[in-house]
């Protein structure tokens, strides 16, 4: 009988993302997986299941590490609005890192088709989970005076996240574009008026 393929799982599911980070779903094969893995196919379809199975992992694991550092900062020093202009520099040099591929969320949006409903709601829910970290810390900064008077937390979250996600889109036409900094202070600037 044959003894199963021991292999790292984290590492796997690291190459795996690298890969459609890079390369994006259709143009991904299993070949290329195979290769950048070293495992056979029928090693990776034992563990993961078909090529959509590795690729809504994928996501998940690139969402999952992908929010550490947002979510220090939301939770970190500083007043609530500080927090939320230091999330926004950090999204805008993210963005424009040398060799940044962008966002696998968004690549993955706008990649796959419109009734692609089960990766469209799974995508939906990380953002959700944002969107209600950063509400968190606009009811902070509304319970403390810094938000604008008038300013809905609820909306302006959804503002916020609609914003983040925009600008990593906008990086794609205007990479390194020293406007999205620009862009950042006006909208923070925007939730103290």
């Amino acid at each position: 009988m044959a003894r199963p393929v021991a292999f790292d799982q984290k590492k796997v599911i690291n190459s795996v993302v690298k890969l459609f980070w890079e390369h994006g779903y259709e143009a991904t094969s299993m070949k290329n997986i195979s290769d950048a893995t070293g495992l056979q196919p029928g090693s990776l379809y034992s563990a993961f299941g078909n090529k959509r199975r590795l690729f809504l992992t994928a996501i998940d694991t690139y969402f999952e590490e992908s929010m550490a550092g947002p979510m220090v900062l939301l939770s970190g020093a500083g007043t609530p609005l500080q927090r939320i202009h230091a999330l926004f520099r950090y999204v805008v040099n993210d963005t424009c890192r040398t060799g940044s591929n962008g966002c696998l969320l968004v690549n993955a949006l706008l990649e796959t088709p419109a009734d692609d409903t089960e990766l469209r709601k799974r995508i939906a829910k990380m953002f959700l989970e944002l969107e209600l970290a950063i509400k968190d810390v606009l009811s902070e900064a509304a319970a403390c005076g810094e938000l604008a008077p008038g300013k809905d937390p609820g909306l302006q979250a959804k503002l916020l996240v609609n914003n983040i996600y925009g600008l990593r889109v906008y990086s794609k036409l205007q990479p390194k574009s020293p406007v999205m900094t620009d862009m950042i202070e006006d909208l923070i600037a925007s939730l103290k008026k």
